[in-house]
């Protein structure tokens, strides 16, 4: 063979060489790459990540109406709810959202794309709490899921009291008020990996032991129960329409919770950790008391304070997950609140 055909030949060999090359990357792409880092559809994107664990649901609008009466209030309420169930299909969660709605009187539940077993596990929670503390009846107005933006994107939930509809004309009364529980669908669309998560929680003693899904619910479903204890207390009545008769007591509660008065759940937890040393024959501090509970339970704040609310809701959910082995700050805490 000349020089010339050697070299052809040689030419040939190493071309074929690089095409086999080529395949066999290709076919390392296609079949060990991590199906979650490309799809189908297109190339990767930051919209990917949320896929599926977003929801149609718009919890967080506000409208301006005239709204005559306080059953009228509810109703608005109600139909905003029909409203959002109408974006998304999920006939088995829709009987749990039924079900609950009439169960609790509760004006809408919304709880979207959500799986089955995590709709169950929501159910079991308000049924343990509304058992436990009947004055919870009719006091919660909205429980949904939500996409949650900015600084509240790594929350896995929300309590809270928010204005839905404000007079139409320059008048301040009346008014209508969600007291809602708002859901982060990034949590909560996802059961596996925040069942990772709680157990991590509980592994690093944040969270009380043996917490779970149910449980956050319970503990949100405690801070509900303080609100309560203030709408008790400052004679809110009724809490979501507000009037010129009730507008005092609004103030009131709102202000209330302000991380600079929490009047109410101070009393709360004066009480219970008086309960702690008498009763349970504690000695520790102030801080040893709700750290007995869990480190979250601390309640300490970016700006150095307490949320009293945060430690009363943890000891709501110590106290379901574990009854009797609950810590004794819990326990008091829910005997404290029991003599209010």
């Amino acid at each position: 063979m000349s020089m010339n055909e050697r070299k052809k030949l040689l030419f040939i060999i190493g071309g074929l060489l690089l095409l086999v090359s080529i395949l066999i990357g290709m076919l390392i792409f296609l079949f060990v790459r991590n199906p979650e880092d490309e799809q189908e559809d297109g190339p990767w994107s930051a919209q990917r990540l949320r896929a599926g664990l977003e929801t149609a649901v718009e919890y967080d609008k506000q409208y301006d109406s005239y709204i005559a009466s306080e059953e009228q209030a509810r109703q608005v309420i109600r139909e905003y709810g029909v409203l959002q169930r109408e974006k998304y299909s999920n006939p088995e969660v829709e009987k749990i959202e039924l079900f609950m709605e009439e169960e609790f009187d509760i004006c809408a539940v919304n709880l979207g794309e959500m799986d089955v077993a995590t709709a169950e596990d929501i159910k079991r929670a308000f049924t343990y709490m509304y058992n436990e503390y009947p004055q919870l009846q009719g006091t919660l107005t909205n429980i949904s899921v939500g996409n949650f933006r900015g600084e509240a994107v790594t929350y896995t939930a929300l309590t809270q009291s928010r204005v839905f509809v404000i007079h139409e004309t320059d008048d301040a009364y009346p008014f209508v008020v969600k007291h809602e529980i708002i859901l982060n669908a990034a949590k909560f669309f996802d059961r596996a990996k925040f069942l990772r998560e709680c157990e991590k929680q509980v592994a690093d003693g944040y969270w009380p032991v043996n917490s779970d899904i149910s449980s956050v619910i319970v503990h949100e479903l405690g801070h509900q129960l303080l609100g309560v204890t203030a709408m008790e207390q400052f004679g809110l009545v009724p809490s979501h329409y507000i009037t010129e008769e009730n507008a005092e007591a609004y103030s009131c509660y709102m202000t209330d919770s302000l991380a600079s008065n929490q009047t109410v759940a101070k009393s709360v937890e004066e009480t219970a950790y008086a309960i702690w040393k008498e009763r349970y024959g504690h000695t520790g501090s102030r801080e040893q008391f709700r750290e007995s509970i869990s480190l979250y339970a601390k309640g300490l704040q970016p700006d150095g304070g307490v949320s009293y609310g945060e430690t009363f809701a943890e000891a709501v959910a110590d106290v379901y997950l574990n009854g009797e082995n609950a810590a004794d700050a819990s326990r008091a805490l829910i005997e404290s609140l029991n003599k209010k």
